[in-house]
């Protein structure tokens, strides 16, 4: 089960990011690692150019909820 914290608890934890490998990440990192994952696909422009947004997809479906 997972543990509930406060605001002043969040306030107080220290962080375990390792900024200097964050900064020191490139693109062709990230892109390395989004191919390795095999839970993460890989879209192409063209795939990603099919995902619309929720408001424009009310105007396209005939409802207006």
């Amino acid at each position: 089960m997972s543990k509930t914290y406060t605001l002043e608890e969040i306030k107080n934890m220290k962080s375990k990011t390792d900024v200097d490998f964050f900064k020191k990440t490139t693109e062709k990192d990230i892109m390395e690692q989004i191919i390795s994952d095999p839970d993460t696909p890989n879209l192409t422009n063209e795939e990603l150019k099919e995902f619309t947004t929720p408001d424009k997809r009310k105007k396209t479906d005939g409802t207006n909820k």
